[in-house]
């Protein structure tokens, strides 16, 4: 999926509908996708739920939403800005099948809402109304000059509303391509945006306003997509991943499979004080499917890691009691490399000097394919020999923002995403490798691919030990056979949705590391 103009995107639908897809096809698969991402990620413990609906195509949307609700027994309540006159074809279509079975609407008639009235009577609706979710099924792209009157009404009662707010294709009110707002605009907690996402999605002030983004796939095909890809002036062509196209990334288990089919996956991490990371890393690659996972560890801290890890096999090497690696244990390691796919290294190692004549033992023997995270990376900005001797492997860099300023040698970069973009594509060009550039909107580049946006995740995801069970996902991918550029891309996606089922189970307050580990197997339910 590439971030597109909505000019381009209107083309692709009108193009998709000629080609033989009927739009309410597409409206059907739009909301379907809609209702599973409500009910199984965003919001799954959600009791009252109220749908906005407006005139447009939006507003259908909102009715296939609204008519999946109510068949999977919630009770939503409809609250409609215009009168079924004022309908799309297809939103009428979708409204007449829901107007059936619906029994909590607000219509025209008794709220006296359309476009013409002062909107006293939205704020008399929304003073009165107490839920856990609103639907924005308002405007979507098709807001054209400024937002005003009930419309205007209605988004402001909706940000001023204490419920969580899922919008539906792009935030009403929000210009698709710039970001900017006309006039208002609604701020949203959830995005589910369709087919493609909207170029506003990276922009600065038009990702505030959609909060996390889920691209629903509805069948535009991949040709029309590409055909249709333009540079978009001013900015680089930038792609991201529906749960669709990551899961054609997961390895296919078939009936006659064994364990030695899906990798076998080395682990070197944890410290003295720092063995959760280690923990955490092999806890998420088991849960990502990895045929076989050992855990190399400092042999005096083995106690304490092995008990927790019944399923994977350790290897324990000398440490001379520090608790730490050091420059013995390269060559016990090197020894039993070809037992294995890939490498996850980096997790909780520390950054002292034996540490560091470890790594810088170590690094170059390995010829696998391999994500670095975390206190490697550090010992590696520090080494600027190592990063050269490892440009051109199989190799995945996983750096939060300090530790990518480490690597460029303190090179500021901007949280601007454009500017993070451009960033991490000129160092993973440079060095020929995969680069994974941590953050909201995480950025993935590589050398042959686009770069790539993930969309995935939440605020509450900050939390110590999240990017342990990344490289442990990540490296479980690598085990598999997925290329660098697709275990990075698939990672940050499984991941992120991972840590958005940990919220919608438990609240963004609540989540952890262990949380997101315990919620990849919903995410690959999710996802399949």
């Amino acid at each position: 999926m590439y971030f597109l103009e909505s000019k381009t995107i209107r083309a692709l639908d009108s193009q998709s509908i000629e080609s033989g897809t009927p739009g309410i096809k597409l409206m059907e698969r739009a909301g379907y996708g809609a209702f599973r991402f409500i009910t199984e990620v965003a919001a799954p413990n959600a009791k009252r739920i109220l749908i906005v609906a407006g005139k447009g195509n939006n507003a259908g949307d909102a009715f296939v939403v609204a008519r999946y609700l109510i068949e999977a027994g919630y009770t939503p309540e409809i609250f409609l800005l215009a009168s079924p006159a004022e309908y799309s074809e297809d939103a009428k279509k979708n409204w007449e099948r829901v107007d059936k079975t619906a029994v909590n609407v607000t219509e025209p008639g008794t709220s006296g809402a359309n476009p013409g009235t002062s909107g006293t009577e939205v704020i008399d609706f929304f003073d009165l109304w107490h839920g856990d979710l609103i639907i924005d099924g308002i405007l979507g792209t098709g807001v054209k000059g400024e937002v005003a009157g009930i419309f205007a009404a209605a988004i402001n009662c909706i940000n001023n509303h204490k419920a969580k707010v899922l919008s539906l294709d792009i935030p009403s009110g929000l210009n698709c391509d710039t970001g900017e707002k006309c006039g208002e605009a609604v701020k949203a907690n959830f995005t589910v945006t369709f087919a493609h996402p909207k170029l506003a999605m990276f922009l600065e002030t038009g990702a505030e306003h959609c909060g996390r983004v889920e691209i629903i796939d509805i069948g535009i095909s991949k040709k029309l997509s590409e055909k249709a890809l333009e540079k978009i002036e001013g900015y680089p062509v930038v792609s991201s991943s529906s749960s669709t196209e990551i899961v054609d990334c997961f390895p296919q288990k078939k009936l006659t499979d064994h364990k030695n089919k899906f990798g076998h996956l080395l682990i070197i991490a944890g410290s003295k004080g720092m063995t959760g990371a280690a923990v955490l890393c092999a806890k998420a690659a088991g849960e990502s499917g990895t045929g076989l996972i050992t855990v190399a560890v400092p042999e005096s801290l083995l106690g304490l890691v092995a008990p927790l890890l019944p399923a994977c096999m350790t290897l324990p090497v000398p440490d001379n009691g520090t608790g730490l690696f050091i420059s013995e244990a390269a060559q016990i390691i090197e020894e039993e490399l070809s037992k294995f796919q890939a490498v996850a290294i980096g997790p909780g190692l520390g950054k002292n000097k034996q540490v560091q004549e470890f790594l810088a033992s170590l690094l170059p023997e390995i010829n696998l394919p391999m994500v670095i995270d975390a206190d490697a990376l550090n010992i590696i900005s520090d080494n600027p020999e190592l990063l050269k001797e490892l440009s051109g492997k199989q190799e995945i860099f996983t750096p939060h923002p300090g530790e990518f300023s480490r690597l460029t040698k303190n090179k500021k970069i901007s949280e601007s995403t454009v500017d993070r973009i451009f960033a991490a594509h000129d160092f993973a060009d440079s060095q020929n490798l995969t680069l994974l550039l941590k953050g909201f909107q995480t950025v993935i580049c590589s050398p042959e691919t686009k770069p790539c946006i993930n969309l995935t995740g939440n605020a509450g995801m900050a939390t110590a030990g999240s990017g342990d069970v990344l490289t442990g996902i990540i490296g479980s991918f690598l085990a598999q056979g997925l290329s660098t550029a697709d275990a990075a891309k698939a990672g940050a996606f499984l991941h992120g949705l991972a840590g958005d089922i940990a919220a919608g189970n438990h609240g963004e307050t609540s989540v952890n590391a262990e949380k997101i580990a315990g919620s990849i197997s919903e995410a690959f339910l999710y996802c399949e």
